[in-house]
């Protein structure tokens, strides 16, 4: 059905109801949903759907989790209301290859060993990722560079104690962990820092 100069489908379109309204130049289209409960789909046409299917399975696993969506969104470089269209696209082009969210939750399980030792010794820790890794600029073999702020001072040995307990968790994939154990009130206030703090403080992440 055609409708012309109806002032309350003016600039209307998509589904209502079982209705579906388009526009074209000076007028309205109007047409019923079409019934596809008798479509008979071709092989090709399943195994697009399927695909489909876990595109968006996977894509819905990733930004479930808060802090795999945002290991994705540096990743991808996108923003986190543009990340799952990104995740579904990438499957698809990559014909279902599921090495990304592989390395996100290699990641993630990494980052959790990496924080439950430190806190494990120093349990007033403060932890924050930058570099590489936080700026999703990384490999799997880049390193793991990390600022710890603590309320009090320790001494010089408890940063290579940790240094030594956290060497083994990432040496199989060839990175390393790098540590800056500071006070928190040196690290806010103190000149010595002033331009750490300048070069670092934008991609500083809380682990």
């Amino acid at each position: 059905m055609i409708v012309r100069d109806n002032i309350f489908l003016t600039g209307v379109s998509g589904k209502v109801k079982n209705m579906v309204v388009k526009q074209y130049k000076d007028k309205t289209v109007i047409t019923s949903v079409p019934n596809m409960s008798n479509r008979v789909l071709s092989e090709k046409q399943k195994q697009s759907n399927k695909k489909m299917n876990h595109a968006i399975s996977y894509a819905k696993k990733i930004t479930a989790d808060r802090v795999l969506k945002e290991r994705a969104c540096q990743m991808m470089k996108v923003p986190p209301n543009q990340v799952f269209r990104a995740l579904v696209k990438d499957f698809l082009l990559t014909s279902g290859n599921m090495s990304l969210i592989q390395a996100l939750e290699q990641d993630k399980q990494t980052l959790a060993t990496i924080k439950s030792t430190i806190l494990s010794k120093i349990p007033d820790a403060r932890i924050m990722l930058h570099g590489n890794r936080a700026a999703g600029n990384n490999s799997t073999e880049s390193d793991w560079d990390l600022l710890i702020l603590v309320d009090k001072e320790y001494p010089t040995t408890t940063k290579w104690e940790l240094q030594d307990a956290l060497f083994t968790i990432t040496l199989q994939s060839g990175s390393l962990v790098n540590i800056m154990l500071v006070q928190k009130v040196k690290w806010y206030d103190s000149k010595d820092y002033e331009l750490l703090r300048k070069n670092i403080g934008e991609n500083l992440l809380d682990v």
